[in-house]
C-alpha cells in the first residue's frame, strides 16, 4: 500500500470553551467529482471511490435526474448548466470530473459551452453519440426508445447484483416495467434530447484531456459512434472493451478504476512540493 506523504492543510477551525480547535487534511489529494446518469444516484460511485482509496477527495453529486426524482429540472436549466451548479457545490478546486451515461453527455455539453472553471482531466463512462449522418426520424425514435428500455432493465439488474439471479424472471420483468412506468416519457425525452444533439456540439477546441470508457457492445457508443466521437473530440482517448457494459462502474469497478488510474497518471500534474503524482507509477489495482 502506498503511504501518503506529509503535506497537509487546515480545512476547518473552531473553538470550544475558548480553546482553539482545527482540522487538517492531506493537501496533496486532488479533487474528483463524480456525476451519475439518468435514474441513478450518488451511491453508485461507492465501489469506484473505494478503489481510489486516499488518492483523491471524491465528491459524488446527487443530480436532479436522480432515481425517484421528477423532471422539473428541465425548466430550471440545461443539463450543462446543472453540471456547473453541481461543481459549484464542491468546496475545493476540481481536478477531475468523472461522469456516467447521461451525466457524461451533460459534461460533453458543459465542455462545449466553454466553462469558466478549469479542470485537469475528464473521464466519461458509457456516453452516447449520434452519427451526424443518421436522420432524426421516427425510426430513430423507436430504436432509441427500445434501447432505453433495455438499458434501464440492465441498470436494474446491475444495481441488484447477485440478488437479481435469485429472483424469478417474471418478478424482474415486473420491477422493470414499474420503473419504466414511473420514469415516463419525460425521462426518456430528456435522454433522447441529449442523444440527438450529441453530434451537433462543437468539441474540436476542447483541450481538456478526456478518457472515454465503455463496452464494445454498448449500442450508444460502440463501433462507428466511438470513431465519430473521436473525430469530433480530438482531445479524447476512446477505450472500449468486450467485458465492459453500459454500467461498467457498477459491474466492473476494479477494471474501470484501473483504466482511469492509468489515464490520470499521464495527465494529472505532479504535486508542486513533492513532485509526486496522485496516481503512483506502477500501481496495480
Amino acid at each position: 500500500m502506498r503511504r501518503a506523504h506529509n503535506t497537509w492543510e487546515p480545512v476547518a477551525r473552531s473553538a470550544a470553551g475558548g480553546i482553539p480547535l482545527s482540522a487538517h487534511s492531506p493537501a496533496h489529494r486532488p479533487t474528483m467529482v463524480m456525476l451519475h446518469g439518468l435514474e441513478d444516484d450518488w451511491q453508485s460511485w461507492k465501489p469506484m471511490a473505494d478503489g481510489f482509496g486516499d488518492r483523491f477527495h471524491c465528491y459524488a453529486i446527487d443530480l436532479p435526474w436522480r432515481a425517484g426524482g421528477d423532471y422539473a429540472w428541465r425548466a430550471g436549466g440545461t443539463a450543462a448548466q446543472w453540471v456547473e451548479h453541481a461543481l459549484e457545490l464542491v468546496p475545493r478546486p476540481v481536478s477531475v470530473v468523472v461522469a456516467h451515461s447521461m451525466g457524461a453527455n451533460a459534461v460533453l455539453h458543459w465542455l462545449a459551452s466553454g466553462p469558466t472553471r478549469q479542470v485537469d482531466a475528464v473521464v466519461l463512462l458509457s456516453p452516447f453519440h449520434r452519427l451526424a449522418s443518421a436522420p432524426v426520424d421516427w425510426a430513430m425514435f423507436d430504436r432509441s426508445l427500445a434501447d432505453f428500455r433495455t438499458t434501464m432493465e440492465a441498470g436494474l439488474r446491475a444495481r441488484l447484483g447477485e440478488r437479481a439471479e435469485r429472483l424469478e424472471p417474471a418478478i424482474l420483468d415486473l420491477m422493470a416495467k414499474k420503473a419504466l412506468d414511473r420514469i415516463g416519457p419525460e425521462g426518456f425525452l430528456s435522454l433522447f434530447d441529449l442523444f440527438i444533439s450529441s453530434s451537433g456540439i462543437d468539441l474540436s477546441s476542447n483541450t481538456v484531456p478526456t478518457l472515454v470508457v465503455g463496452g464494445s457492445a454498448d449500442p450508444g457508443i460502440s463501433g462507428p459512434r466511438a470513431e465519430a466521437l473521436g473525430r469530433d473530440m480530438p482531445a479524447a482517448e476512446i477505450r472500449l472493451e468486450e467485458d465492459l457494459t453500459h454500467f461498467c462502474h457498477i459491474e466492473r469497478p476494479h477494471r474501470v478504476t484501473g483504466l482511469v488510474s492509468e489515464f490520470l497518471l499521464r495527465h494529472l500534474p505532479a504535486d508542486p512540493e513533492t513532485g509526486r503524482r496522485p496516481v503512483p507509477e506502477g500501481m496495480r489495482l
